[in-house]
């Protein structure tokens, strides 16, 4: 069994959540509010879709999202990013490195891409060599096409999933 590390998923997350600020932002749909400290962040709402609730929810169970109160009308909650990318990509996750995590993150993952049909060859930088060459549920084609394996995710982590008691990143105990 091959996995890839939660960090990377992680990493993906935060990806996808700075995308979606950046979609947000072009189409005037940003929210900006201001932090405990009164700093005005560009805020991420996930506004009740689990596809992105849970991406988001395994953010914040790390400490890379923190909600932030707003007075806004539009569906919420807000959070903002306490990190960038490149302090993700070199933040040390050992703590969460378990296969439940693993999972959970996983399920995430498929969630959050299945229900936009996203095209798995138009990710971050670093997806190719932290995710999909690192877990046997991805595989390549010949073309180079990345192809995300339902089957194999069946049978790894959803096989899995009714075990998990509580369906969040939490750390290793005693970590």
């Amino acid at each position: 069994m091959q996995n890839t590390t939660v960090a990377a998923l992680l990493y993906e997350f935060l990806f996808e959540v700075n995308r979606k600020i950046d979609n947000d932002q072009e189409h005037a749909d940003i929210y900006s509010f201001p932090d405990e400290n009164g700093v005005l962040r560009e805020a991420f709402s996930h506004e009740y879709m689990g596809n992105w609730e849970w991406p988001a929810g395994a953010l914040e169970d790390v400490g890379v999202l923190k909600p932030i109160k707003s007075n806004s009308h539009f569906p919420g909650p807000y959070f903002h990013p306490v990190m960038t990318l490149d302090e993700c990509a070199t933040a040390d996750f050992s703590q969460y490195e378990t296969f439940d995590n693993y999972c959970v993150a996983m399920f995430s993952f498929e969630y959050l891409h299945s229900h936009f049909s996203y095209n798995l060859n138009k990710r971050s930088p670093r997806f190719l060599e932290a995710v999909v060459f690192k877990d046997d549920i991805f595989r390549t084609q010949d073309d180079g096409e990345v192809i995300f394996n339902n089957a194999r995710f069946q049978e790894k982590v959803m096989a899995h999933w009714d075990a998990i008691d509580v369906r969040r990143i939490l750390p290793r105990s005693g970590a």
